[in-house]
Order: C-alpha cells, then sequence, then structure tokens
C-alpha cells in the first residue's frame, strides 16, 4: 500500500463526484447518517477557514481491453463530502448564527462576529464567496493499492479509533460553564483541573473516566441550579440533549456566583462527612440526591443534623439493600419502587428524579429530624435590657461590670445549633468576653447553668 498526501479543493472533489469518478463502497461504507445542522456547521466551519479533517481516498486504477480508466473511493470522508456537494447543489441554508440561536447553538463569541454567509444557500452567496468555497483546499490522502481488502482493512481502523464521547466533545467548548465543569469534575494529566477531592474520595474515580465524572458535575449543577430557582419544587432533565442545551444556555456562568460557590461547599462538607472508610463507594444516584438535600437543610436548619448525616445515611443505604430482596414479591418495599427501581428506568428524566429525590429527603428527614433555625437571631433592645438587668450588670464570662456600650448578649445554646432567640438562652457579656469556639462556648454554657442553678 502507498499513502500520498495531497490536497484538492471543493471543486475538483464536486467535479470527481459529478463525473461518477468518486463514489463510495456500498458493500462497507454507511450510508448518508449527518444531520442537517451537522451539515450546516461544517459548511459554517469551513468558511471560518476552520482545519477540515483528512479524507482518504482509494485510487484505483483499471485498464480493460486497452482502455485506462482511473477512479476514487472514498475510504473515510463520505459523510463531507456528502455536505459540500448538497450546499452546492443549494439542498439548505447555512445558519445565521443571530436569528437561528435556538438551533444553531454558536458560541456568543461567534454571534458577534461578522458572517455574511449566515442564512444563505450557495446561489445567494456573493460571487466572492461563492468562489471562496469552491477554491477550499482540502487535505486528501490518496491510498493507492492492488489489493482491495487493505482499503477495507485500512476503513475499519480508521473507524476503530475511540471517538470523542459526548462528554469530551463538550470539554472542548467554549464559555464559563465549561471551565466551571473542568475545575470542579477534574481532568486527568491538566494540572490546573486536579477537580473537587469529593470524586476520587468519595466516589473513588480513578484515572481517565472519558469524562463520566465531568458530566456528572454538569447534571449535578443543572438540578442545583433548578432546585434553588425553583426553591426546591422541580429538578430537571439531565440526558445528553438537556446537557447541551445547559451548555449553550450558561456560556456566561459566574463561576464565582453564590449558586457555584455553594455547590463547592456542599461537596467540601460531604467530602468531610463521608470520607472514614466506613462504606462502599457513592453512586452517582446517591451524589445527586446528597448534594440537593444537603442544600436543602443549609440555610434552614440548624447544624445539628450534621452529626447524625453519615448515620442517617448509612440506615436508608441499609433499608435500599434489603429493598433489593423483595422486588419479586407482592408488595416489594417502598424503597424498591420508590428509589432503586426508579434508578434504573428514564433515571435521567425530571418527574422520575423529582419523584426519587421527594422519597431520599422524606426518609432521611425522618431520621435526621432537623431544626429549624430561629429566624430571629439578634436579640431585640427590650430583650437586651432586661437580661442586662437581670444578671445585674454583670458580664458571665469575667464577672466584671459591663457599661452598657459594651453589652452583648450570648446565646448559651448556640443559634447555630438551634439555640432560641429567649431570655432563658440569652447570657450578658462583654464584647470582648464574648466565647468563640466550640470548646469556649461549651464550658461557658456549663459555668453559665451551674451558676443559674445555684441562684435558683
Amino acid at each position: 500500500m502507498k499513502a500520498q498526501p495531497s490536497v484538492k479543493t471543493v471543486d475538483a472533489i464536486l467535479s470527481l463526484r459529478n463525473a461518477k469518478m468518486l463514489t463510495a463502497n456500498p458493500e462497507y461504507q454507511r450510508g448518508e447518517v449527518w444531520t442537517k445542522p451537522q451539515k450546516k456547521r461544517l459548511i459554517d466551519s469551513l468558511f471560518r477557514s476552520y482545519p477540515i479533517p483528512l479524507i482518504y481516498l482509494h485510487h484505483i486504477k483499471t485498464e480493460v481491453a486497452g482502455a485506462k480508466r482511473e477512479d476514487f473511493e472514498i475510504i473515510d470522508g463520505q459523510q463531507r463530502i456528502n455536505a459540500l456537494y448538497e450546499y452546492r447543489e443549494g439542498a439548505f441554508k447555512l445558519f445565521d448564527p443571530l436569528k437561528d440561536a435556538e438551533e444553531a447553538r454558536f458560541p456568543s463569541f461567534i454571534e458577534t462576529q461578522p458572517c455574511p454567509w449566515g442564512g444563505k444557500s450557495f446561489d445567494e452567496l456573493t460571487p466572492e464567496l461563492q468562489k471562496q468555497f469552491v477554491n477550499t483546499n482540502l487535505s486528501v490522502v490518496m491510498i493507492e493499492t492492488d489489493v482491495a481488502n487493505e482499503a477495507r482493512d485500512l476503513f475499519i481502523r480508521l473507524q476503530a479509533g475511540m471517538p470523542l464521547n459526548s462528554q469530551e466533545k463538550r470539554d472542548a467548548w467554549p464559555g464559563n460553564f465549561t471551565e466551571f465543569v473542568l475545575k470542579v469534575g477534574g481532568k486527568p494529566l491538566v494540572a490546573k483541573y486536579p477537580g473537587h477531592e469529593f470524586f476520587p474520595k468519595i466516589m473513588k474515580a480513578k484515572g481517565d473516566d472519558r469524562g463520566d465524572f465531568r458530566q456528572l458535575v454538569a447534571q449535578m449543577m443543572m438540578l442545583f441550579v433548578a432546585h434553588r430557582d425553583s426553591e426546591g419544587e422541580h429538578l430537571c432533565d439531565i440526558n445528553r440533549e438537556a446537557i447541551d442545551t445547559f451548555y449553550y444556555k450558561h456560556l456566561d456562568f459566574d463561576i464565582q456566583s453564590e449558586t457555584a460557590k455553594r455547590f463547592r461547599e456542599v461537596l467540601d462538607l460531604l467530602t468531610r462527612l463521608l470520607f472514614d472508610g466506613k462504606r462502599p463507594k457513592i453512586v452517582k444516584h446517591e451524589a445527586i440526591h446528597l448534594a440537593l438535600l444537603v442544600d436543602s437543610l443549609w440555610d434552614e436548619y440548624t447544624r445539628g443534623w450534621v452529626d447524625h448525616f453519615t448515620e442517617a445515611f448509612d440506615a436508608f443505604r441499609a433499608h435500599v439493600a434489603v429493598a433489593k430482596q423483595t422486588r419479586y414479591d407482592d408488595t416489594p418495599s417502598d424503597y424498591w419502587t420508590k428509589y432503586t427501581q426508579l434508578t434504573r428506568v428514564n433515571s435521567d428524566r425530571a418527574d422520575t428524579i423529582e419523584r426519587r429525590h421527594r422519597f431520599f429527603v422524606e426518609k432521611m428527614y425522618q431520621m435526621l429530624k432537623p431544626r429549624l433555625k430561629d429566624r430571629d437571631r439578634n436579640y431585640g433592645l427590650l430583650e437586651r435590657e432586661l437580661i442586662y438587668c437581670r444578671d445585674q450588670k454583670k458580664c458571665q464570662e469575667c464577672d466584671g461590670d459591663v457599661p452598657w456600650v459594651e453589652v452583648d448578649i450570648h446565646h448559651v445554646e448556640e443559634h447555630s445549633k438551634g439555640g432560641p432567640t429567649t431570655l432563658e438562652n440569652g447570657a450578658l457579656v462583654h464584647r470582648h468576653c464574648h466565647p468563640k469556639g466550640e470548646r469556649a462556648v461549651a464550658e461557658f454554657a456549663k459555668r453559665w447553668k451551674l451558676k443559674r442553678a445555684a441562684a435558683a
């Protein structure tokens, strides 16, 4: 076999095709499979001078009864050549980046660039653009071999390479959401994308997963945004089409936004809670529901639930494991019908995820019994005066006199752990004596309760 790199213009390739000297062998070539949008994007790329992948042609020379003939069989490049031919024949118009934004899904920086070919068929192009199209050079590799099976073998080898999967393609897209996913999901061998430790530590991510965990990050963030935007009422689809749409609509995603920050904080907390070596790795549907649950608990409830979170989750998992044994029973466990079964069928659809999450939240809440925060954290003027007088204007930490300008009221039972803003839970202290840190707060509470008991 001989392989000779060469260059041919679009016009030359299409002329060979029109003369029936350039064909695809139907014995091993697939038919036309590209969609109209794929064809439009190829032509748009050509006008933008983006490189077009190599085209491989089998150069066949035959001689019959003294007559010589040369033909070319397409080994690789059939879809590209068909797209070029159809556009030249007027079969479709190109995308207009602005008018066709919803379907074209071009990144914002392209929408701001001149696009004189946008929305036009070949015949509607200016003579200059028509000339640019037909004179564009395409890189071609001419294969010469007298053994037809060698051409087929080359076709198989070219197709046998591992093509980019959906997430690997998204990794190349422009935009801030791409950057966010890369930073959180991680990309092996790229130093600036180490990823969040939740994935290797808690989900046991290893090596190059071909984007599995980056796709999971994208899906989790989509649900995170939908959950927060609807105040917990609705989630969203997370299938391939939905992910692509989210990427395109969030090219200007704010990596420093409150939502992005909270997402990372939730992963931080889950990593701290679950990295104790006491359970098998967390799987994807579990990661999704854990993150959404923690976000729901974060602001409205005291942090007492943190101390019981892993115990509750392990109990939920134990119920799920037992429920699998009931799946063929006449009345399977709810943990099977309302959760596990829903991880297997249409598991990337919003309604399925919502049903699963409602069940997960219900069971976790029953075990965690989280306490709502007292929304009124600060003592009012009246309460401050009453406590000031009750404690005889003495600091309950140092026992020194407290001028009014230095008054501070300390929650004996921490507000963050459910301590109410009541007279009974307030203690007078100097501002500079206000206990700080878990140990200091606990020691103060012990001393204060003993003092109150002695005074009673």
